[in-house]
């Protein structure tokens, strides 16, 4: 809800930028090139399905939380007709803390544990998008939404030691666990604004909002000390507001 409200205001900053433009200050038209690079806040609006053991046991009341990460991002556009470009979001990896809630109190049966250190992840979100930008090619202020599809990798998948010993002590594991997060392809949409430096300067401010659909299955495993490989599985929804501003340059 908290990450809506952003989005929202963020779109009405933009678009009071639009109505305020002065006119006939720099071109936007086709076959320009803008380049941007900037420091980008990754808002999941997490929610996950349940912890479910060898897919036969659900453990009641658990699910999967995804912290906020930032990393620099890199973006760009192509005109490929007056108001109408291609868009790219970049980034370095993003790394995200997880923790899962609800999970059974060993030393206190009946009772859930709050919160506990799962691990971490990085992932990287190559987003491709459609961008309309309204105003007339001449402003000075290029407000512009867009929309298209997003393919997330994830990597770097570690796992606490906090979680470690859970499995130890609770599911008799016998090994160190393994933290994998499928690949996702999903929707996306962004609105953005860029505000040129001057009349004569191809430099300019670069403010954004992108929301991704990004959609993964968790899964860890471990063997137990009987030898039995063990699974742990949930579907995750991270879907994340990506919050960027930086510098550009139009070529």
């Amino acid at each position: 809800m908290q990450a809506a409200r952003k989005a929202a205001t963020f779109t009405a900053v933009a678009l009071g930028a639009t109505l305020g433009a002065s006119q006939c200050l720099a071109d936007y038209e086709q076959g320009d090139v803008i380049v941007r690079i900037g420091w980008g806040l990754v808002d999941p609006d997490d929610d996950s399905d349940l912890l479910r053991i060898d897919n036969t046991v659900d453990l009641l009341d658990t699910r999967v939380y995804v912290d906020d990460g930032d990393s620099a991002t890199f973006t760009g556009t192509w005109l490929f007709a007056d108001h109408f470009g291609l868009g790219l979001l970049a980034a370095l990896p993003f790394e995200h803390d997880l923790s899962v809630g609800g999970l059974p109190d060993p030393n206190n049966p009946g009772d859930l544990l709050g919160k506990v250190d799962l691990g971490s992840i990085e992932h990287l979100p190559p987003t491709l998008t459609v961008q309309w930008f309204p105003v007339c090619k001449e402003s000075w202020v290029q407000p512009y939404v867009g929309i298209g599809v997003n393919f997330t990798t994830f990597m770097d998948e570690d796992i606490s030691n906090v979680a470690q010993d859970y499995f130890v002590d609770v599911l008799d594991a016998s090994s160190n666990a393994r933290l994998k997060l499928d690949d996702s392809w999903g929707l996306a949409g962004e609105v953005g604004i860029d505000i040129m430096f001057g009349r004569d300067s191809n430099w300019l401010f670069n403010a954004a909002v992108w929301y991704l659909d990004i959609d993964t299955k968790a899964k860890i495993d471990f063997r137990t000390t009987q030898g039995a490989n063990t699974r742990i599985t949930t579907d995750v929804d991270i879907d994340p507001f990506v919050y960027s501003v930086g510098l550009g340059y139009k070529f």
